[in-house]
């Protein structure tokens, strides 16, 4: 067979080979259903819904099975516990008494020891930022720094930085990659500093667990009043905002610098990460405006909340702001009436009434998604937009009338991350400490 028949006959196979692979693709896809369909329920709990509890929970859980306590044992589910998207668990609040504690937002998601004890620290430490479940802590007392997971209670202690810190809170960013490449559970740290005191240029120390040791980077970087307790990591930078209204990025990896602008009124904003980007959220008018970074320097609405929703507070009237005019007549009234029947209770509240300005502070937030997290009083709010949803806690009662709107907050995520053990070295011969 030779010429046009040849050919179709190496087409026909060619064709019917396809076939065969594709059929046989699709009793394997089948298959597979088949399995998962007759799977047990507790084996299919096990492989994928134990990954998203918080690690409390799935703690107790290792009485269920021993194929459950195998699963929560391993590595690989402490790093795919790491990576599952979760909301924040709480915040660590620098407290008059104990001198810290942990505020969860959910009452089982908590850690087991919220003044961190297991640390050998002869005071309470400072969480001075958190990332992934992996924070990094300070105490004043001992000049010791700690990178753990509160979680678990797992800790490493890491050498002080190359500059001397003037200040009570070193500003420092703990880095954690979360990805599921991240077996060991390396981290690195950022540490920022005055060249100079009272210059407001800022110099950039990082440390990572691979290498044991701290080195200065060439970066500078103008952040007159830069905030310590401000510290937050998104998509591998460290960020930190000024007193000026302006926040300062810096990417251990590339060594570069980046800056952005507070959007609204630098007096009452706060930054953040979500989904692992860079957010701020800023009060305005009554509303928190949540902005993202758009990769350019710029911001972009991601979303805009009243404040009067966050808190749940009813719609108060005050005459003095009345914006109808006081001298309607009783058909006005009953026009108004019509319309607030029409176009919702709120709506028509926000033409006739106002609502107060509350004192109201925004604090530090993370997590897969954006949720504002607001305090007012001792009443501490995380709304999600999104979806409306609402967590409520409250501060403990201090004696003396504790200020906590002046105490330092870091949002935390409860995870089963590693911490990965360091091998300290000998920083580069071309280091040397730096006073500041």
């Amino acid at each position: 067979m030779s010429g046009p028949d040849a050919d179709a006959a190496a087409l026909s196979e060619q064709l019917r080979a396809c076939q065969e692979a594709a059929r046989r693709r699709l009793r394997e896809h089948v298959g597979a259903i088949g399995r998962a369909v007759r799977a047990p329920l507790a084996d299919v709990l096990r492989d994928h819904a134990l990954v998203h509890l918080p690690p409390a929970a799935a703690a107790r859980l290792r009485l269920v099975h021993p194929s459950w306590a195998r699963a929560l044992a391993s590595p690989l589910f402490a790093v795919s516990h790491a990576a599952a998207p979760r909301r924040a668990s709480g915040l660590f609040v620098a407290a008059p008494d104990p001198g810290l504690l942990f505020l969860p937002l959910d009452a089982a998601d908590t850690v087991p020891s919220p003044p961190l004890a297991f640390l050998p620290a002869s005071s309470a430490p400072a969480v001075l930022s958190s990332s992934h479940g992996v924070a990094c802590c300070f105490s004043p007392a001992d000049d010791a720094y700690f990178v753990c997971n509160p979680a678990t209670g797992s800790w490493v202690g890491v050498p002080c930085p190359p500059c001397r810190i003037t200040w009570p809170r070193p500003a420092i960013v703990v880095l954690f990659d979360a990805s599921v490449y991240n077996f060991g559970g390396d981290f690195m740290l950022a540490c920022a500093f005055e060249s100079a005191p009272g210059s407001g240029i800022y110099c950039f120390a990082v440390f990572t667990s691979v290498t044991g040791a701290w080195w200065v980077a060439d970066a500078v970087a103008p952040a007159e009043g830069l905030i310590p307790a401000s510290g937050v990591a998104a998509s591998g930078v460290a960020w930190w905002r000024t007193s000026i209204g302006t926040a300062i990025g810096y990417s251990p990896v590339t060594g570069r610098v980046e800056l952005a602008v507070c959007p609204g009124d630098s007096a009452h904003w706060e930054i953040g990460s979500a989904a692992g980007k860079l957010h701020c959220a800023v009060l305005a008018d009554g509303d928190v405006v949540v902005f993202r970074l758009d990769g350019h320097g710029g911001w972009e609405v991601a979303a805009t909340v009243p404040v009067a929703e966050i808190l749940q507070r009813p719609w108060q009237a005050e005459p003095a702001h009345e914006l109808a005019d006081s001298s309607s007549s009783p058909s006005d009234d009953g026009e108004n009436r019509a319309e607030q029947d029409r176009t919702g209770a709120i709506t028509a509240a926000a033409r006739r009434f106002w609502m107060p300005r509350d004192d109201v502070r925004l604090l530090p937030f993370q997590g897969a998604e954006v949720e504002v997290v607001v305090l007012a009083g001792r009443r501490v709010v995380a709304f999600e937009p999104a979806t409306r949803r609402r967590r409520e806690t409250l501060l403990p009662e201090q004696p003396g009338g504790t200020d906590w709107g002046a105490a330092a907050y870091a949002a935390h995520t409860n995870t089963l991350a590693l911490v990965a053990r360091v091998v300290l070295m000998e920083p580069p011969d071309d280091q040397e400490e730096v006073a500041s």
